[in-house]
């Protein structure tokens, strides 16, 4: 396990963004939420189903990508790690230490204490990531990928 930590959800998201990456976080549209995910090459958020409040994050590495069967939902997303991570929130990110290299990530919701999730994000070394629904569930209702890319929001107080 890389990581193992609590936070507090808002805005209903979960972000990862190179630890160098100056925006604050993504515009979503429907098709966003449909897919459960906005992507961009150094960010990308994953939706938090109708949940602002507490969480547990997990972040590993995987010899390859498992759907849980206790997972509520799940997606996979591309991403490319060239130096430290930040994981949290747009206001509350965490450095992780992941190994610079090619992954897909696998993002999974699964049952947490009473009110809360567990929110997975595994890393699985990929010379060709793309892009998955593996599960529909809470807010994820499109049955494919509907939009690769996201605009980045404006930074705070602009």
């Amino acid at each position: 396990m890389l990581a193992d930590f609590p936070l507090i959800i808002d805005h209903a998201q979960l972000v990862v963004q190179a630890g160098d990456h100056p925006a604050p976080g993504l515009l979503w549209t429907r098709d966003h939420v449909a897919q459960g995910f906005a992507w961009s090459e150094r960010l990308v958020s994953f939706g938090v189903p109708d949940h602002d409040g507490e969480a547990r994050i997990q972040v590993e590495l995987s010899p390859a990508a498992a759907l849980d069967p206790q997972a509520l939902w799940a997606v996979q997303v591309p991403f490319r790690v060239t130096g430290p991570l930040r994981i949290g929130t747009i206001f509350d990110t965490t450095p992780v230490a992941v190994p610079n290299g090619s992954y897909i990530v696998t993002y999974q919701g699964l049952p947490g204490p009473p009110g809360a999730y567990l929110l997975r994000l595994s890393f699985t070394p990929e010379d060709a990531p793309g892009f998955r629904i593996l599960k529909r569930g809470g807010d994820i209702t499109a049955e494919q990928v509907l939009r690769r890319d996201a605009e980045p929001a404006s930074p705070v107080g602009q």
